[in-house]
């Protein structure tokens, strides 16, 4: 076994699992959220971090103390610098889809409810092995999965304990609220948290004011970014179903990815930037 300081962060869409259950379209679109969740923050982050597991609706992740204080003093900035840039091309590209696709799922027809919330502390953890995998447990590990339970009243936000904030908060835009949590077995809990809710409204609202020429970039952006991570979920749902589905049912999810994929480009090219313009005119009366 090896301690070493770590940053741990859970990430957690809330909301989606209830949506994933309607039927299998919602199941592969539900898995396509989590995997660009977890995309776009390894994207953002140059440094390594280490993807620990998939726990239900949360991410768990983590960055290790290189061995030296230089090295860990990186971590921590860089860590900092690029869960910035994930939040802002997140909540951006939120904003086009839930505006704008043109699928009628449940995950998609309820984007506007799904929330982000991610859980950010420093501490130390012990590395070891189990059936050949890696794992890092420590009472920081544990404080850090409590924290998802809280008593903020809000389903968007970016929630550092005060050793976290003490580290990263330098590096960290927006305004941050002092907050206090309470768990057995630890004492209170001083915590910081910046909440995200105008961010997504921006980003909805933002998408009214593009431009024909922005629109039609962002969407097809959009489309170049789901494209592949909507059959990467088909097959992640076909060999691990999150429902109880057949072998049949688990055949159709890929069957229906690859008929995805050509509509993306001929139909939802079209037809996201006609839905969101008759939107839009919508709200103007």
């Amino acid at each position: 076994m090896e301690q070493k300081r770590i940053v741990i962060i859970l990430a957690d869409i809330s909301g989606y699992t209830e949506f994933m259950l309607e039927n299998r379209t919602a199941a592969v679109h539900g898995q396509a959220c989590i995997n660009s969740l977890i995309e776009s923050i390894l994207d953002q982050v140059d440094i390594p971090l280490t993807l620990q597991e998939i726990e239900g609706d949360a991410v768990f992740l983590y960055a290790a103390d290189p061995g030296d204080e230089e090295g860990w003093q990186g971590v921590v900035e860089e860590v900092s610098r690029k869960l910035a840039k994930f939040f802002d091309a997140f909540i951006a590209g939120f904003g086009v889809t839930a505006e704008s696709t043109p699928c009628a799922c449940a995950i998609c027809r309820n984007a506007e409810k799904l929330g982000l919330k991610i859980i950010v502390h420093v501490g130390e953890a012990m590395f070891h092995e189990v059936a050949g995998r890696n794992q890092v447990s420590s009472p920081d590990v544990i404080l850090t999965h409590k924290l998802l339970k809280n008593s903020i009243d809000s389903k968007e936000y970016l929630l550092l304990t005060e050793q976290a904030y003490d580290l990263m908060g330098a590096h960290l835009p927006g305004k941050f609220e002092s907050h206090h949590e309470s768990y057995e077995g630890f004492e209170a809990v001083p915590l910081r948290v910046r909440f995200l809710e105008k961010d997504f409204l921006d980003a909805r609202d933002a998408v009214y004011k593009l431009t024909e020429r922005e629109l039609q970039s962002a969407v097809d952006g959009y489309i170049d970014w789901v494209r592949p991570t909507v059959w990467k979920a088909a097959l992640d749902q076909f060999r691990r179903p999150f429902g109880t589905y057949s072998w049949l049912e688990r055949m159709l999810m890929v069957l229906d990815a690859l008929i995805m994929k050509p509509k993306f480009h001929f139909y939802w090219r079209r037809e996201i930037p006609r839905q969101q313009r008759a939107r839009g005119k919508r709200r103007e009366r």
